[in-house]
């Protein structure tokens, strides 16, 4: 009898937190918010963020476990832009889910995602234009990595020695100035995408330390005409507006 009435409360507290999830929107106009950082202030663990399309100039630091999404509302991920000057986005609250949104512009030594805690979704994700890192980790484990493009960074992803037991898989790295993926830590890496990675090789080792990825895959390129020895990689990106934020 007492397993029954302990077993009823848990479900009744399981159900209230449940009905106490909100989703929260932001955008220009006709939204909740039409800052990130503010609807982050504001929302509740197991709240819902839901980022219009448009540009948003502002260094968020994410201390709650939330779902933050972009939605195309035109046809176009949300743009976080960091504005030259820090992490762009920083995760230091455990179980957050990010997903849909354009990061760049951090600034020199920083990030465009920068991840400090554990057991977060990172995923479908277009890291691009930072000055040091797109994405980094440091003492953060259980982390999955998924589905994201990493690309025209100085390093794409950067992982310390301190974060374990992440997984990076279906990734796209390319065009990073000095490497692609460094990783000090013991992590799991698996099909993901690598512009540099030599023909005919089976198995990709990242920078760094022991970590290999060993199903990787290469670009897809596009052969134009008759020439067989020409192609081109095609990767399009749309800053949309308006622009939100100083």
């Amino acid at each position: 009898m007492r397993w029954k009435f302990l077993s009823a409360l848990i479900l009744a507290a399981i159900t209230i937190a449940a009905a106490q999830a909100a989703i929260i929107t932001v955008g220009p106009e006709g939204c909740d918010y039409v800052s990130i950082q503010e609807a982050v202030e504001d929302a509740n663990p197991g709240d819902t963020i839901n980022v219009l399309s448009g540009t948003y100039r502002e260094n968020v630091v994410v201390d709650k476990s939330v779902v933050l999404r972009g939605k195309d509302s035109c046809s176009e991920k949300p743009v976080l832009d960091g504005k030259g000057v820090g992490s762009t986005l920083t995760l230091v609250a455990d179980e957050i889910t990010l997903e849909g949104f354009v990061v760049k512009n951090a600034g020199f030594g920083k990030a465009g995602i920068e991840i400090k805690s554990n057991k977060n979704r990172i995923r479908n994700n277009l890291v691009t234009g930072n000055k040091w890192y797109g994405i980094s980790l440091s003492d953060s484990d259980e982390n999955v990595i998924s589905g994201n493009v990493v690309c025209k960074n100085k390093y794409g992803i950067w992982i310390d020695a301190e974060s374990d037991g992440n997984r990076i898989t279906q990734n796209e790295f390319s065009n990073n100035a000095n490497e692609n993926a460094v990783d000090a830590g013991a992590n799991h890496w698996e099909n993901n995408v690598y512009d540099d990675l030599e023909e005919g090789v089976e198995s990709y080792r990242i920078s760094g330390g022991a970590n290999v990825d060993d199903d990787p895959k290469a670009p897809e390129f596009e052969t134009t005409g008759n020439d067989a020895e020409s192609s081109t990689i095609t990767v399009k990106i749309t800053i949309p507006t308006p622009i939100i934020g100083s």
